[in-house]
């Protein structure tokens, strides 16, 4: 999607419309000429679900819909302020970001400026473009009445103020005739002739012979009326700023001072944001002060699911505005999934909002479960841990079933045989550690009853014996089984011994050489269970107590770190990278309004850590600043005290560099539009001089900026009132050479 910023936005808008001095054209007009209800001219209304609500298509946008999901949907001209989809093909919204506000012109919008849109600005409030005779008044308009726009009216149809000479009669004007003569039958203050004579003319609505403008007749002798500029009070007027009156100003188009619940939005007054008259208040889309209702500040409008408040996720009250419970199919915080509780525990998604899972207590035969019992699973127990049902040869002991399981390895002949019991001397199978065994409790055939061959365990130490206790002989006791005298390494833990696994002895291993439990704090490293083992109790060297690698984030202080913590927070006195807090490593601490993490002094945080601000003599142009001199801002400065250039025009006096600066585009009044002060010869027509021709010529029409005129004693040809002067004596005398019409007498 492209971004069209401000200043491409204006130039766009500049060209759309014209005035009647060909000058370059109003940015409040577009080709496409937008006009407003005059019941809502210049207002911003929101939708309103219970009395208000309205659809609001652009049929020249030709807006679409983005989303069927409506979550936070606090309307504004049938525009979403939130985050969230509409069906609305008037409304542009998305949630988690995008949408009309998000400074990227989508397809349905005309513009969009982010935070600068709104009442009065370039781009308005539901990413339109602000256009002559919308009722919103621009920022290249003199005024926007809406559909009231009239030529006879206090703001025309190009959004310029009606005015006494252009040549429409306006509020509170008895005539308009568009010259400047003041002889005629309209003076140049836009008052007939015989207006005040107490006769009602043919051009007049009345005359009362007064100068009172207050009364039910102006001095211009037209009826009072909403717009003339008077406030007439006999008629219900609060008050009356003519071209200036406005649904969207101070005093409205009803000569009625604005105020919260009128239904109009007061562009001006920067507290009002809505306004839906009788229909503002709790739970509606726009509250009692005129504010909009949106997600997040505690009112629960009608569209909203909850409204707790605040923006955080998980507790119980979405950022959205929507209920945060299993069963609404929104995968909210704690929850895996959410189909809606459909009463299949057997899908993917369980009625608990948890993927299925073994252990869940339900069985999954598409995921391969025999069974489930919840938290009774065991590998000791009827269902094992893997969710099958407990079996002979599966590996696991089927505690008071089963005595033993060695999975593939059972046999007959092995330690646990193949119905799961233990190989034992006299069961007529041959286990490990036996020599023989036939079954029977004889000592006098081939296999003692010891299952040893005769010889050892006879009771009789024998050639290669090392001991025969005979049916003493135990693997644990004075002497093996084998005859063989007890040792470490033999596979057989005797007293005096903490463990013996035989050949799996060693130092990095369960058992050690020394038939010792290989435990932390012994100096040996039991490889897949501890990561060092440095025999000491120091937390701060490089291997901890517990027999674990110190790292960054275990609360000890090892080495290379400048401080540990042991928490994952970066806004405390330590870091999660074990470094002390400085500006500049990215994390806002205390004391500090920022924190970026980078050198750049001109973006949204400065070096310093602190947000930027008008005056910190740094410009930052996001802003909005072209200039920043610190403490040396001012409006009579290069830099004005908003950090903006101080330019000819701004009403602001640059001292030294301009003479005087009204603001203004009106080059005869006491400071020209070249912020100098009116001089006789600037060829610029300025109370008191009555004509300028720029030069020192007494003979023409004009000398020291008055018109010359008959008797000043110099012959102009013509002179300033159009008369050929044929001599000019400056006496009064009429019947000498020169007559006081400065015509020369016969003889």
């Amino acid at each position: 999607m492209k971004r069209v910023s401000s200043s491409a936005l204006v130039a766009v808008l500049f060209g759309a419309c014209g005035d009647n001095n060909g000058t370059t054209a109003s940015a409040g007009q577009s080709a496409s000429q937008s006009t407003t209800d005059p019941a809502s001219s210049g207002s911003t209304v929101p939708t309103s679900s219970d009395s208000n609500s309205a659809s609001a298509t652009d049929s020249d946008a030709g807006s679409a819909s983005m989303s069927d999901s409506a979550t936070d949907t606090a309307t504004i001209g049938g525009m979403s302020d939130s985050n969230s989809m509409s069906s609305d093909p008037g409304t542009t919204t998305g949630v988690g970001g995008g949408g009309c506000g998000d400074e990227i012109v989508d397809l349905n919008e005309e513009c969009d400026n982010g935070a600068d849109n709104g009442p009065g600005q370039l781009c308005k409030l539901d990413c339109t473009n602000n256009v002559c005779g919308d009722g919103d008044q621009g920022p290249t308009e003199a005024c926007d009445n809406g559909a009231d726009n009239h030529e006879n009216a206090s703001c025309k149809p190009d959004c310029q103020p009606a005015a006494c000479g252009d040549g429409f009669v306006g509020p509170g004007e008895g005539c308009d005739d568009g010259n400047n003569v003041d002889t005629d039958e309209c003076t140049n203050a836009c008052k007939g002739k015989d207006c005040g004579d107490g006769v009602v003319a043919a051009t007049e609505e009345c005359d009362d012979a007064n100068e009172v403008n207050d009364d039910a007749c102006t001095n211009n002798c037209t009826a009072a009326i909403c717009g003339d500029t008077f406030v007439q009070m006999s008629i219900g007027e609060q008050c009356d700023n003519g071209n200036e009156n406005s649904n969207a100003s101070m005093c409205t188009l009803a000569c009625l001072l604005a105020k919260c619940g009128d239904g109009f939005v007061w562009n001006d007054g920067g507290n009002e944001e809505c306004d839906l008259g009788v229909s503002n208040g709790p739970g509606k889309s726009c509250n009692a002060m005129c504010k909009l209702n949106i997600c997040g500040d505690g009112d629960k409008k009608p569209d909203e699911g909850c409204d707790d408040g605040n923006k955080n996720p998980g507790d119980g009250c979405s950022p959205f505005c929507v209920l945060e419970e299993c069963g609404n199919n929104i995968v909210d915080p704690g929850e895996q999934c959410d189909d809606g509780k459909n009463g299949n525990n057997a899908d993917e998604c369980t009625d608990l909002c948890l993927a299925p899972a073994c252990g869940d207590g339900f069985i999954q035969l598409n995921k391969g479960e025999e069974c489930d019992n919840g938290n009774a699973n065991s590998n000791n127990g009827a269902c094992t841990l893997a969710c099958k049902q407990a079996d002979c040869g599966d590996g696991l002991v089927y505690v008071g079933v089963e005595q033993c399981d060695d999975g593939p390895n059972n046999s007959n002949m092995g330690a646990c045989k193949l119905n799961c019991t233990n190989n034992v001397c006299g069961d007529g199978f041959k286990g490990p550690g036996e020599a023989c065994d036939d079954g029977n409790a004889s000592n006098f055939d081939s296999c003692t009853n010891v299952c040893k061959l005769a010889g050892c365990g006879d009771g009789f130490k024998q050639p290669g014996e090392e001991c025969d206790l005979g049916i003493n002989n135990n693997n644990l006791g004075q002497c093996t089984l084998a005859c063989l005298t007890p040792k470490c390494g033999d596979g057989f833990k005797q007293p005096g011994e903490a463990c013996d696994d035989g050949q799996n002895n060693g130092n990095s291993k369960a058992c050690t050489s020394q038939c010792k439990l290989n435990i932390c704090g012994d100096g040996l490293v039991y490889m897949g269970v501890e990561e060092c083992d440095d025999a000491n109790q120091s937390n701060l060297d490089s291997c901890l107590n517990t027999c674990v690698l110190a790292v960054c984030g275990d609360g000890f202080k090892g080495p290379g770190e400048a401080c540990d913590d042991g928490n994952q927070n970066n806004l405390d006195n330590c870091t999660n990278l074990c470094k002390l807090p400085v500006c500049g490593d990215g994390f806002k601490q205390a004391g500090e309004s920022c924190d970026d993490g980078n050198n750049v002094n001109t973006d949204g945080c400065t070096n310093t850590c602190h947000l930027p601000v008008c005056g910190d003599s740094i410009v930052q142009p996001q802003n909005g600043e072209t200039c920043d001199n610190g403490p040396n801002n001012g409006d009579t400065k290069m830099c004005k005290a908003n950090c903006t250039l101080n330019v000819c025009g701004d009403g602001k006096v640059y001292n030294g560099v301009e003479q005087c600066d009204d603001g203004n585009n009106n080059n005869t009044d006491a400071c020209t539009n070249g912020c100098k002060l009116p001089t006789c010869g600037d060829m610029i027509i300025s109370p008191p001089e009555e004509c300028e021709d720029g030069n020192n010529n007494n003979t023409d029409t004009c000398n020291a900026c008055k018109k010359t005129y008959c008797g000043d004693h110099i012959v102009q040809k013509p002179n300033g009132a159009g008369k050929i002067e044929q001599c000019d004596d400056g006496n009064k005398v009429d019947n000498d050479s020169c007559s006081n019409a400065c015509e020369i007498n016969p003889g």
